[in-house]
């Protein structure tokens, strides 16, 4: 016995995990990458992961394991062919069938009055005028130069005189709109303005009486004995207005605050929010509105003060080439605003501007232009239009617009 222990408890299992050479605490807390462990099949089928899997058929776990029958075994009962919808809609008789079929309608009074998809015929013996086409019956009646309104209420119709208009009125009670009826009364009061009937007192203050019926005339609540109990039983089941709710306190009608009562601070929300700084922490700081950054200061070296860094908008300083190509970017001034891409002009669709019908323009040149358009007039009548377009244009040599020719052209077109 020397050296070693005894077991007195052989019977029972020992407690813990029997640490093998191969085994080391890192194997037990990090298993062996690529293996998993999986539930066991039979206790699978019991899981909620095995009712949420896809891509396969999920059954009952007392189907999973159930024998399925052999071949390609189908349930349910095999419906037997029938008539397709399309057929029954179609079912039109032909032949001989359409001919029987037409005879057993014929004892039907609606296939006779109301034949389907026809005309109902009543065997009219109608004269071949009636047969021919465009036929109607009736005569035509020719338009007449009124319409209905004009018939009804004629636009050029001249009042009747007033002593027409009373004969009217008493023989046949014509009042015109709005008209009072006099009855020839002999009345010491003018009926224009005179009220017949009793006028009602409007008592004042109608709502607040309804509302609270219990007031007297004097404004002072009505008072009423009743048993105390009553009014204790009252204040204690009902909730007034505006106050708490009496729940059978020692002394209701004693005010009661519950709570701490708040303590004077010596700063407010305010202060501790924007704080008591000194005069000098309030100002700014020396570098506001100043870059700071090296690279990025805007500061213009001795002697460009006045200089104007970048390039203008409208590069008026460059010569503009004769034909401008697209993919020059630069604006010479002659672009259209934004206003004409919103609004453009009548004509800019034919690639023609405003400019175009103000340019002064030769006499050979505008008359040209006025003939392509089929505007030609002889010599003596193109010269004084053109006169007079000068005239219009304010110009004192040989050329004026296009807009001031036609202009003059208004003018002078139906003159000789």
């Amino acid at each position: 016995m020397s050296g070693k222990t005894r077991d007195y408890f052989g019977t029972l299992k020992s407690a813990g995990r029997t640490v093998l050479k191969e085994d080391s605490a890192g194997d037990c807390i990090q298993p062996i990458q690529n293996q998993v462990l999986e539930t066991p099949p039979h206790i699978k089928k019991y899981r909620k992961s095995y009712k949420h899997q896809y891509g396969c058929q999920i059954l009952h776990p007392g189907l999973v394991d159930a024998p399925k029958p052999q071949g390609n075994w189908i349930y349910g009962k095999k419906t037997d062919l029938s008539d397709k919808a399309g057929e029954l809609f179609k079912q039109k008789p032909e032949g001989i069938r359409e001919l029987i079929n037409e005879i057993n309608e014929q004892k039907y009074a609606s296939h006779i009055k109301e034949p389907l998809g026809t005309m109902p015929s009543r065997n009219y013996n109608w004269p071949e005028e009636a047969k021919s086409d465009g036929f109607a019956f009736g005569q035509k009646i020719p338009p007449s130069e009124y319409t209905a309104k004009e018939v009804v209420f004629p636009p050029d119709a001249k009042r009747d005189e007033d002593r027409i208009r009373l004969m009217y009125l008493k023989s046949h009670g014509n009042f015109e709109a709005g008209e009072q009826k006099n009855r020839e009364y002999n009345w010491n009061i003018n009926p224009n303005d005179f009220r017949f009937g009793k006028k009602e007192d409007r008592e004042q203050q109608q709502m607040k009486k309804i509302l609270q019926h219990e007031l007297t005339q004097n404004q002072y609540p009505k008072t009423t004995i009743i048993q105390k109990n009553q009014e204790d039983w009252k204040n204690y089941n009902e909730d007034p207005l505006g106050k708490p709710k009496n729940l059978a306190q020692l002394n209701p009608r004693m005010p009661q605050i519950f709570g701490e009562m708040k303590k004077v601070e010596q700063w407010t929300a305010g202060q501790c929010i924007n704080g008591q700084p000194t005069q000098k922490e309030v100002q700014h700081d020396i570098d506001l509105g100043k870059a700071t950054k090296f690279g990025f200061r805007n500061q213009p070296k001795p002697g460009d003060e006045t200089r104007a860094f970048g390039v203008p908008a409208i590069r008026n300083d460059i010569i503009k080439k004769g034909m401008k190509s697209v993919a020059d970017p630069q604006n010479y001034g002659d672009e259209v605003p934004a206003v004409a891409l919103l609004f453009p002009e009548k004509f800019s669709h034919m690639g023609l501007s405003e400019q175009d019908f103000l340019r002064l323009r030769c006499k050979q040149e505008i008359k040209d232009i006025f003939e392509s358009i089929g505007i030609k007039y002889g010599i003596g009548k193109f010269e004084g239009v053109f006169r007079r377009a000068k005239e219009i244009q304010n110009a004192y040599d040989e050329k004026v617009s296009v807009k001031a020719f036609q202009l003059a052209v208004q003018e002078m077109h139906y003159i000789d």
